[in-house]
């Protein structure tokens, strides 16, 4: 039967490693990305596929996957597409799921199933026994109420079953996974809420001033956005001292039109 857990602090055990936990750090920062999060875990145990799935409307929806080794095909994808098609109803994860949407968001559920646990034949043979794979481990939790995310660990037969140090190892690591996600998918909402009011502050720009150019008008509407120069020459793949140029002209232009031309002023009025 497989096995759950309910948790909100890390598991006792032995100290988490602390090349994992830098790395989990460096993925909150950014947004959310399968690759990051299985570079994290593997460096505590080794784990061959990793998915990001989406329960917000009770059938789930692969975000991302990636995997330890090249394939020639997206394995992931793949398997996700059969299990969407044919298996999820099936899955215990969905069960537990309805109750971590209801939890607080502090809290992480785990689930850990073999592939030999799985309740149908069909599961088992078109996916795991095709691609090999001996077992699943799965977090989930729940960012805002009813808003599900499952982060799902698999092992192939290269790597075996886990032991039992192992999912100790993992159950320690669960609540710092579950918050370097969340952060990671906040970031997520801010850096789309941030695309949207350079796209809008840039279309004023032109708009109001036409002699700007296309680029300046890209870095008047970062500065107003709050990003420094760095910042912007990261986003537009320049170099800094070319954003300093591109600055120096816009304000030029729109001191002579009469426009705001300094950070704040630039805010307030393209807000």
């Amino acid at each position: 039967m497989p096995a759950i857990w309910s948790l909100d602090t890390p598991a006792p055990g032995p100290a988490l490693n602390p090349a994992a936990v830098s790395a989990l750090i460096d993925c909150a920062s950014a947004p959310p990305s399968a690759a990051r999060l299985l570079r994290a875990i593997h460096a505590v145990v080794p784990v061959e596929y990793l998915s990001l799935v989406s329960l917000q409307r009770d059938t789930p929806e692969l975000i991302e996957g990636s995997s330890r080794h090249t394939h020639e095909r997206d394995v992931v994808a793949e398997c996700f597409a059969i299990y969407r098609r044919s298996y999820w109803r099936s899955d215990a994860v969905m069960r537990l799921a309805d109750r971590v949407a209801r939890g607080p968001a502090r809290d992480v559920a785990v689930l850990h199933c073999r592939a030999d646990e799985l309740p149908v034949a069909g599961w088992r043979n078109e996916i795991y026994k095709r691609e090999r794979l001996t077992e699943r481990f799965t977090l989930l939790h729940a960012p805002t109420p009813g808003a599900v995310q499952a982060i799902h660990l698999y092992r192939d037969e290269r790597q075996g079953l886990f032991r039992p140090d192992e999912i100790q190892q993992l159950l320690g690591l669960a609540p710092l996974l579950r918050q370097a996600h969340q952060a990671s998918l906040a970031s997520q909402a801010v850096a789309a809420d941030r695309d949207a009011q350079v796209a809008q502050a840039r279309r004023k720009l032109l708009r109001l001033l036409p002699a700007l150019s296309p680029r300046e008008a890209e870095v008047v509407a970062r500065i107003a956005s709050g990003l420094s120069a760095d910042g912007i020459a990261a986003d537009l793949d320049v170099a800094p001292s070319t954003v300093v140029t591109l600055r120096k002209r816009a304000y030029a232009k729109l001191a002579e039109a009469g426009l705001p031309a300094d950070r704040l002023r630039l805010a307030r009025w393209l807000a």
